[in-house]
């Protein structure tokens, strides 16, 4: 009899420990792969970094715009060379010549 408490004893030991086993590797996979797990994390972590990159570009621009703004407001030669470059306006007794670009003009055209 005590041979038989020591059989049962031993298989319910392995029953355990294999239960055991397969409730850890289901709580690593989770962890690994579940919608809030390390894989997620990652992806978010790289999210926020591109994110980060991106705000710095944006506010970057934003500081170039409001200097520019504020140039166009208060010098007027600012606001001339965006007349004329944009515009093409001219100073009375100026004249300006225009010429065509060589690699728009058409194949066949004499250069």
């Amino acid at each position: 009899m005590s041979w038989r408490l020591t059989v049962t004893g031993s298989l319910r030991q392995r029953v355990v420990l294999v239960a055991a086993a397969a409730v850890s590797t289901a709580l690593i996979a989770v962890v690994i792969f579940g919608s809030r797990g390390l894989l997620h994390l990652q992806t978010l972590t790289t999210e926020h970094d591109e994110l980060g990159k991106r705000i710095a570009l944006l506010l970057h621009e934003n500081e170039q715009l409001r200097t520019r703004i504020h140039r166009l407001r208060t010098d007027d030669r600012a606001v001339e060379r965006l007349a004329r470059e944009q515009l093409g306006f001219t100073r009375p007794g100026e004249v300006i010549y225009r010429f065509g670009n060589r690699r728009n003009a058409e194949p066949g055209a004499p250069h």
